[in-house]
């Protein structure tokens, strides 16, 4: 059997591959990369309805970005979940709920909507580019200043930057 090189994949990977297969040492050894989601494995077959109930709520958790702890965390042993994007221990799935009504918990699910939207839109053309540097350029030459005018504003803050070094020989203007 032919194996092409995987990137991020160690030795031991290999050794799997070749004394269970592909296919087991893949599920068997997972590597994590820095900031990727643990979840637990999935179990297969029939499940209760209380336990169909408890992976329908964390599913929704998941979604609000509540994940539950893996092993429990050494400052809050009893806690059971964490808000990743409020960094705040959670005790359960009532708590869970209680802070995704709190205001805190909805700002930042909204920046976090924001910036994923802006993170997803397309680069700016080179028309678009060109639009907001003639427009930049305009508002410059009208609003702006002038080289002179620069100037005698820098020798005005020097002068009073000498000044107020007189009486208080620690500060300066910035």
């Amino acid at each position: 059997m032919f194996l092409s090189p995987l990137p991020n994949r160690s030795l031991l990977y290999f050794h799997l591959c070749c004394f269970v297969g592909l296919k087991a040492a893949a599920l068997m050894y997972q590597p994590v990369e820095e900031g990727a989601e643990v979840r637990p494995p999935v179990e297969e077959g029939p499940l209760t309805e209380q336990q169909l109930g408890l992976r329908q709520a964390e599913e929704r958790l998941h979604r609000d970005y509540i994940h539950r702890l893996l092993k429990p965390s050494p400052e809050y042993p009893n806690y059971q979940y964490l808000c990743k994007l409020c960094s705040v221990h959670i005790e359960n799935i009532q708590g869970a709920h209680k802070h995704i009504k709190e205001k805190r918990h909805k700002k930042n699910i909204m920046e976090k909507q924001e910036e994923n939207e802006l993170r997803a839109l397309p680069l700016a053309s080179a028309a678009q580019l060109r639009a907001v540097d003639t427009a930049v350029l305009q508002t410059a030459r009208q609003q702006g200043i002038s080289e002179k005018d620069f100037e005698v504003r820098k020798a005005v803050v020097s002068r009073m930057e000498d000044i107020i070094k007189r009486h208080l020989s620690g500060c300066m203007l910035g």
